[in-house]
């Protein structure tokens, strides 16, 4: 998503390699990380949420995902590929926009959707729903045009 960070994410994806790419639920984590030599480092819901002492359940707004999300970006070398979890994108196809618009803004390299219907519950539990396929279909192309949008705003070339 952040231009260098997804063309550096891109070119370690085209090795074929297995990644080991561990999880930072904070700034300082990420850069332990990244500083221990791994390509990438992942900054998942579940692990956000802990450090907040919630559960991963939907239970941290947009904005305070963002604000890790941030922090974790800030704190690494610029085009560090970092994999952030959007959760659901935090609601509809228009929802979904603003997260990958925001979390572009941030400089993560790939952003991870769920397709759970609300209210969400932690990827590791049984019982789970899924949204429908049209739902589902809708808010891969908002990701998509919103990706576009915001690259062409800022006079980026799609890579």
């Amino acid at each position: 998503m952040g231009p260098r960070a997804g063309l550096r994410l891109r070119q370690i994806l085209r090795e074929g390699k297995i990644m080991l790419v561990p999880c930072a639920h904070d700034a300082l984590t990420a850069r332990l990380i990244q500083q221990a030599g791994f390509p990438a480092v992942f900054n998942s819901g579940f692990t956000i949420s802990a450090a907040h002492g919630f559960p991963d359940t939907g239970l941290l707004s947009f904005a305070e995902v963002l604000s890790a999300h941030n922090s974790i970006c800030e704190a690494l070398p610029y085009g560090f590929p970092v994999f952030a979890d959007g959760d659901t994108g935090y609601g509809n196809a228009m929802n979904v926009k603003r997260t990958v618009r925001a979390f572009e803004k941030a400089g993560v390299a790939a952003i991870m959707l769920e397709d759970q219907v609300a209210p969400k519950q932690c990827g590791h539990t049984l019982g789970k729903q899924v949204i429908s396929r049209n739902e589902s279909v809708a808010k891969i192309k908002a990701a998509h045009d919103a990706r576009k949008e915001w690259r062409r705003e800022k006079g980026l070339i799609e890579e």
